[in-house]
């Protein structure tokens, strides 16, 4: 009976070291989730570096760190960079029309002579309902620069402190990549259950993780990519902005980028650039669209077997608690929960 008395003592103990030390941990969340999932799929890059290096594995670890530094982070940080500039000059072009009446804005548009008749005959219409229209359209208005404010500033908040993450999130990513193969076999033989069931959890969430790379962010990095090159050529404002916005569209379902680019061809059609509304026409169907058609179902279907419903909904709620880091840890969640329903199946039903 002690004996039994004192297992349980010594366990509350252990738990509640264990509780501490995750409390003492919790700050740095952020920064070992980002070093885990940049691990996750620089590792196999490691590897080959780490063969040609003579299995040198501090060496290699800091040469993909470095490489990964050169390459990948500082062009984004200056992709950032020209992004918040552009973000701030489309802010600025709306803030007039938070202060003008839209009767005055309507009578600008007569410079635009194929579309002000129509203007106008809709405008016959709607006199009676003009005052409630000119309130809900100005508030909008103001919304959406308010709102467009506050993520520059908070954008701003994220580079000051990006820095400081970063140097962090590189620390823990060197220990990962040399010492991670041993970090994961120490987390699994702790992870109560059978051998074969805890590969089985494994695999799902990497083939998952590897479906939301390869078949999410990677086709609307292409898509963004392809889009930022047909914008710039056919000298569309702020262009990287248009460009970020399709890569963010792509995650949506059924309209996914043409919610960008089509109104871009409206835009164009206004203000009487029928070639480049046609020419933008022609590339976003044939070019931007037939990669998310092909290519995303293709690499997704390939690589998870999932529903790509349960995978953007996956990614939204990721998003939406956890921010950009949601991206993957969404996903990685529902790797888990299906590797679980799916042993559940066999080992209960």
């Amino acid at each position: 009976m002690f004996k039994y008395l004192g297992n349980w003592i010594l366990l509350t103990f252990v738990l509640i070291i264990f509780i501490f030390f995750v409390y003492l941990l919790s700050p740095l969340f952020y920064i070992f989730c980002w070093a885990a999932i940049l691990a996750f799929f620089i590792y196999p890059i490691y590897k080959f570096v780490n063969l040609k290096f003579r299995n040198h594995k501090r060496i290699s670890a800091i040469f993909v760190i470095v490489s990964f530094l050169l390459f990948i982070i500082i062009p984004f940080s200056l992709i950032l960079l020209n992004l918040y500039s552009q973000t701030l000059s489309f802010l600025e072009t709306l803030k007039p029309l938070t202060q003008k009446d839209l009767t005055e804005f309507i009578e600008s548009l007569k410079k635009y002579p194929h579309i002000y008749p129509l203007i106008s005959k809709i405008l016959n219409q709607i006199q009676p309902y003009l005052p409630q229209i000119q309130e809900r359209f100005v508030q909008f208005v103001s919304n959406l620069f308010q709102g467009g404010f506050k993520f520059l500033k908070d954008f701003v908040k994220f580079l000051f402190s990006f820095g400081f993450q970063l140097a962090f999130t590189l620390i823990a990513l060197y220990y990962f990549l040399i010492d991670g193969e041993k970090f994961l076999n120490e987390i699994i033989a702790l992870i109560p259950g059978e051998k074969e069931e805890k590969e089985k959890i494994l695999q799902k969430v990497s083939l998952i993780l590897k479906g939301v790379l390869y078949g999410n962010i990677l086709t609307g990095i292409i898509q963004g990519f392809l889009a930022f090159l047909i914008y710039f050529i056919l000298g569309i404002p702020q262009y990287l902005l248009w460009a970020f916005l399709t890569v963010i569209a792509s995650f949506i379902p059924v309209f996914g980028t043409g919610l960008i680019w089509g109104p871009i061809i409206i835009y164009l059609l206004i203000i009487g650039s029928y070639i480049k509304a046609f020419i933008l026409f022609l590339c976003a169907i044939l070019l931007i669209a037939q990669v998310d058609n092909f290519l995303k179902p293709l690499l997704i279907g390939e690589k998870t077997k999932i529903h790509n419903l349960l995978i953007f909904f996956s990614v939204l709620g990721g998003l939406v608690k956890f921010g950009a880091l949601g991206l993957f840890l969404g996903p990685v969640i529902l790797g888990f929960v299906l590797s679980i329903i799916e042993i559940y199946k066999i080992k209960v039903l």
